[in-house]
């Protein structure tokens, strides 16, 4: 099964910043722990809701983007937010066939240091959304 549209969408609008080291890259790899600082990853989850038809249809597509600015300080694990941030808030992707609402964000939980991968960096998680519709 190909990627989904609107992941693709997204992805898309990230790796066009330019300097932005967005993950998973473009074949499809994570970070590894050695991945030279900063950069971004983007989880992005779908799912199709209920929409607004005579026929009862998934048809509203719901797009979660979460993402991880990570830098080797808080300053530069912001400063990375801040580019992601002015690529995806209020953008309209076009995705074929469809139409949607600007992009909003969601959550911001406080900046938070992570030491999993054997070295300290700092993660900012941003929580943004998209909706669309046939059409």
């Amino acid at each position: 099964m190909s990627e989904d549209p609107h992941a693709a969408a997204i992805l898309a609008r990230l790796r066009a910043v330019d300097g932005l080291r967005v993950f998973p890259d473009a074949s499809g790899n994570p970070p590894e722990a050695a991945t030279e600082l900063p950069y971004v990853v983007a989880w992005i989850g779908v799912r199709y809701d209920l929409g607004p038809a005579l026929v009862a249809a998934s048809t509203r597509a719901v797009v979660t983007i979460t993402t991880h600015s990570v830098g080797a300080t808080d300053t530069a694990a912001r400063v990375v937010a801040g580019r992601v941030r002015g690529a995806l808030l209020d953008a309209l992707p076009a995705v074929t066939g469809r139409t949607g609402w600007p992009i909003r964000h969601d959550d911001s939980p406080p900046l938070r240091t992570d030491e999993s991968s054997g070295r300290r960096v700092y993660d900012q998680i941003d929580v943004y959304r998209w909706e669309t519709l046939p059409g």
